[in-house]
């Protein structure tokens, strides 16, 4: 029954690519070039980094390996917390779970089914993300091939651990409370700790890599470097069986790569033997609506004062939908998360000029601006394709595509502004840059914070869609991975088209007489409008018109 399932999908995905029109097949091409093509940009960032590391006397080697146990830890982590999320959607609300109930299937054979699929979503990106970097490894170290299928093939059984300690938690926790409340629970907790992880890593400090002046003596640096790292995780397993590869030690390869294997196995199988007892009480516990206490009517539907008749209805049932969806609003959790981190990172740079300081404060309109364009690309793009199967409702209602965008688009605005002046105004006071930076920097940001909701409202309606299974499905897809690259372009130009008023600012500050030319001032502005012009108008325009052609199937 399993090799039917198995067969359902590989058709499945075999008549997707065979249905492909031509234009549908010209552009994932290209998208796959583009993908490949920010892959090599991580390879020639982690070659770089690698290759200086290399060249440390004596303790290089030590650093290439005690940065490879750290990334595997962080992956790990990753997986373990991505599985949480994954596995509940999957396992519990996904849209085929209905038939494949009423089949006559065995439970396990289900479960196998969906928590393969599970850990396929929840770790293949993450996986991904370290090809670059073992490639990398390859290339400083002169390793040949065999590294890399050796990598290949231990990174299967890694994730499996990972991903199915995440499994588990999810079957246990549902089978102990099986009631859709637990699923708000689980969003908290997953939340909770992915904002832990994240913060435990920035606060470990690992700049100390390559800065063993922090440390008080030599030896502790030393030791820090020879130490394991978490040597009862399979993080570890997998770091001392490359690592072992790489020294020409196959017996304690074998050794180590048998006890990833051997791991994985008997924890798959206990989590399969888990889910014939657990599994079907939590899957029907959590099919039960939840109650609601607080019922609103078309009474209740005040005008929000600027907004009136259908734009406010309209507002109001966006901020209600997401208060109500716990995944949603406790993703602020990671928000305050990250923007604390980001801002501490930014304080324990050693600075020491006034005018690097003003260079970092031009530089943050980047990091900070990808940061925006990545919560983008987890709020902004999918509130479209979020509307789900319920979309014909909208359709059917007597508003028009362009107000249903126009109110995506206010909601999303609000908390986006709200963080962009958090990150720039507070990062230019730690940093005390110089007026004039200071403002062009916050001005750039908050426009730039504009574009990147208009850009995701409009890809978001450009690409929707309304059967996925989770939202990380929608930030994986063509779509997400087209307004993620529209982001970098966008953010990218704009720094080039400001460096050239900044260059002449600094000039000024070191003494050069006459070191404004307004013409390239002009052709800077002119520039930066178009720019900024063809960011909010094209997608947001290409969207309208493909949301407004769009059919209610």
């Amino acid at each position: 029954m399993l090799r039917l399932l198995i067969w359902r999908r590989v058709r499945s995905l075999r008549n997707r690519i065979s249905s492909l029109t031509s234009y549908e097949r010209a552009r994932d091409t290209a998208f796959g070039l583009a993908g490949l093509g920010l892959l090599y940009g991580l390879y020639c960032g982690f070659l770089r980094l690698l290759a200086y590391l290399a060249t440390v006397p004596l303790i290089g080697n030590l650093l290439l390996w005690k940065l490879t146990s750290m990334l595997m830890l962080t992956t790990l982590g990753m997986v373990v917390i991505s599985s949480l999320l994954t596995s509940l959607s999957t396992l519990y609300y996904s849209y085929d779970l209905k038939f494949l109930m009423k089949a006559p299937l065995d439970l396990k054979i289900i479960f196998i089914d969906k928590s393969l699929e599970s850990i396929f979503f929840s770790s293949w990106m993450i996986g991904l993300i370290l090809v670059p970097f073992v490639l990398a490894m390859m290339k400083v170290n002169d390793l040949g091939w065999g590294f890399f299928a050796a990598f290949t093939a231990l990174m299967i059984p890694f994730l499996l651990i990972a991903a199915s300690v995440g499994v588990a938690f999810t079957v246990v926790v549902l089978y102990l409370f099986p009631s859709s409340r637990t699923r708000d629970v689980i969003w908290v907790l997953s939340s909770l700790s992915m904002t832990m992880v994240y913060g435990l890593i920035r606060f470990s400090q690992p700049e100390r890599l390559i800065r063993p002046d922090a440390l008080r003596v030599v030896a502790d640096y030393l030791n820090f470097l020879q130490s394991p790292t978490a040597p009862y995780l399979p993080s570890w397993w997998i770091t001392k069986a490359l690592t072992s590869l790489a020294a020409g030690r196959p017996t304690d390869f074998m050794r180590y790569s048998a006890l990833l294997c051997v791991a994985a196995a008997i924890l798959y199988g206990a989590l399969v033997w888990l889910a014939g007892r657990l599994y079907f009480r939590g899957y029907s516990g959590a099919q039960e609506g939840p109650m609601r206490r607080r019922l609103t009517t078309i009474e209740r539907l005040p005008e929000q004062g600027w907004l009136s008749g259908a734009p406010a209805v309209l507002f109001l049932r966006e901020r209600t939908a997401f208060f109500r969806d716990v995944k949603h609003w406790s993703q602020i959790l990671l928000i305050l998360g990250l923007i604390f981190v980001y801002l501490f990172s930014i304080q324990r740079l050693p600075m020491d000029s006034p005018d690097l300081r003003s260079l970092i404060s031009f530089l943050n309109i980047g990091t900070a601006g990808f940061v925006i364009a990545a919560l983008g690309l987890r709020f902004t793009y999918p509130s479209i394709s979020l509307e789900g199967k319920s979309w014909w409702v909208l359709a059917a209602a007597p508003v028009t595509a362009r107000e249903i965008m126009r109110q995506k688009l206010v909601f999303s605005l609000i908390p986006m502004t709200a963080i962009a002046l958090t990150l720039g105004a507070a990062a230019n006071h730690l940093l005390r840059a110089d007026a004039f930076t200071s403002w062009i920097s916050l001005a750039s940001l908050l426009v730039i914070t504009w574009a990147l909701c208009f850009m995701g409202v409009g890809f978001g309606a450009l690409f929707p869609m309304f059967t996925v299974e989770n939202i990380h499905q929608i930030e994986s897809s063509v779509g997400g991975f087209v307004y993620m690259a529209a982001c970098l372009f966008y953010i990218g130009a704009n720094i080039t088209v400001l460096s050239w008023p900044m260059k002449m600012h600094f000039d000024e500050r070191f003494g050069k007489l006459h070191a404004w030319d307004w013409p390239p001032v002009a052709l800077c502005a002119a520039a930066w409008l178009i720019l900024n012009a063809l960011a909010f108008a094209v997608p947001w325009l290409l969207g309208r018109r493909a949301l407004e052609a769009h059919e209610v199937h």
